[in-house]
């Protein structure tokens, strides 16, 4: 009973990066990884593969759970949420987070995001039952090279909770899909697009004939804008996500990006609605990326797992793919006295054999329009791997009751040039989170081989450091 009070204290601990918001956000693999777990045990019953995730059915789907002795690793999840929301549930918060890295990171996966040498943050945020907003503004220390501002405002935003909808004027990153260190069409590995965005607030199914069968089910869009120093400025961006579950160990996402507009093209209503519908009058002022997710839940040997796959269709034809982006992989936890185990394998390509050029490769995230391709200050808007790479990934999480956390990926990876050539590299990256002096810290080192993501004269080992404190 000691250690039960114990954990439940140093939970609090864990959920720190929890944020008086609607929504949970990008950048805490931990939560993320528990509520997997709970998603697995059944004790979550909607989608869980699109973020920002609502807190507002986390918090329904906890106060239906049954009272009943659970797993040890599912009693820990559900301690972990339920202390998040509990932190979440807090009208106002502030806060500062100061960062450092010796090295750009090649490689980015869902979580704390290691883009700049330095950086001092400060942010507020509050909600009540109608409003809800953060203002966060970022003075940073660019690596060599950088032509981006040293302030910015990203992960701001003002909210409108309209019924069972949310209004909202943002710039907040997303992450589309089941993969746990890559995703393929929306993730954090570039800075967030400046958008208007409407999500539906609750996941309850539809109560009608033929459409209850969804089961429950969320949906996202939003209208954005691309920076406003690439070759074609102002590039506008429209995307959308709907993500249901029919069954309790079936979770299915369908989505769509599409470029649009910009300076010196059309930038009307009725050119984003051609671009919508996919009208024949479309293809020479847009390019359309679309893709489907799949997981599923099951038990092998009483041991759980999830099994997923995200195909992406990029060539920005009608039609089914012919030639599409995979990523798959797979996922399982287990626990003991002291913590919870979770690991997962991964594997992604983002090469693509272009079959109308003469050279390989050189097309995924690319397009027939806009010369800076599918991306946002030189960084792709999908994978975290970039384009044209075949990356074979492993990862590993450890939290424990007392509120100290561990993490571990492999990367193998092999880039591709535009002969179909390829030069493999390979990356390690440890993490550690702990409790440190009434803040959260987290540590991390990574050791990155020689590679087309590294830059030249880069260092290959390189350190990292969190350090956020909130009042």
């Amino acid at each position: 009973m000691k250690k039960l009070k114990y954990s439940t204290f140093t939970l609090a601990f864990l959920a720190l990066s929890a944020q008086a918001t609607p929504w949970m956000d990008t950048q805490d693999n931990y939560l993320r990884q528990s509520l997997q777990t709970l998603s697995h045990a059944g004790l979550i019953s909607g989608p869980v593969n699109t973020y920002p995730l609502m807190w507002k059915n986390i918090a329904k789907d906890l106060a239906q759970a049954p009272n009943r002795r659970y797993s040890e690793e599912v009693t820990f999840a559900l301690a972990h949420v339920r202390k998040a929301l509990n932190v979440n549930e807090s009208d106002k918060t502030a806060g500062i987070k100061l960062k450092a890295n010796s090295e750009q990171m090649g490689i980015q996966s869902f979580g704390e995001t290691y883009q700049d040498q330095a950086s001092i943050t400060a942010f507020s945020e509050f909600q009540n039952d109608i409003f809800a907003g953060r203002s966060e503004v970022r003075y940073r220390k660019r690596h060599d090279g950088s032509t981006e501002q040293d302030l910015t405002y990203d992960n701001s935003y003002l909210a409108a909770l309209l019924g069972n909808w949310v209004l909202s004027v943002d710039q907040i990153s997303t992450w589309w899909g089941p993969g746990q260190q890559s995703a393929l069409l929306q993730s954090n590995n570039a800075r967030p697009l400046p958008s208007i965005r409407l999500s539906r607030h609750g996941w309850d199914p539809i109560d009608l004939p033929v459409l209850n069968w969804l089961g429950p089910w969320s949906f996202t869009t939003f209208i954005g804008l691309g920076e406003h120093q690439s070759p074609i400025s102002q590039t506008r961006y429209w995307g959308g996500r709907f993500n249901f579950r029919p069954a309790a160990a079936l979770e299915l996402g369908i989505s769509r990006v599409s470029q649009w507009g910009g300076q010196g093209k059309n930038n009307g209503f009725g050119d984003w609605w051609d671009m919508l519908i996919n009208k024949d009058e479309a293809a020479a002022n847009s390019d359309q990326r679309a893709a489907l997710d799949l997981s599923y839940h099951f038990n092998l040997l009483n041991l759980p797992l999830t099994a997923y796959i995200e195909l992406a269709d990029d060539d920005n034809a009608k039609g089914l793919p012919d030639n599409p982006l995979l990523l798959a992989g797979i996922r399982s936890y287990w626990g003991n006295s002291s913590g919870i185990h979770t690991v997962n394998m991964e594997y992604s390509d983002t090469y693509i054999d272009c079959p109308d050029t003469v050279v390989k490769g050189n097309c995924a995230y690319q397009g027939e329009l806009y010369p800076q391709g599918y991306s946002r200050y030189g960084r792709v808007i999908g994978s975290g791997y970039g384009k044209d790479a075949r990356v074979l990934s492993a990862g590993y999480h450890y939290q424990t009751y007392d509120g100290i956390s561990w993490s571990g990926h492999l990367y193998l990876a092999n880039y591709y040039d535009d002969a179909g050539n390829s030069e493999q590299s390979w990356q390690a990256k440890a993490e550690h989170r702990r409790p440190f002096f009434n803040g959260l810290l987290s540590l991390q080192l990574r050791y990155l081989d020689q590679s087309p993501v590294l830059p030249e004269g880069a260092d290959e080992v390189a350190a990292a450091t969190t350090w956020e404190y909130r009042f």
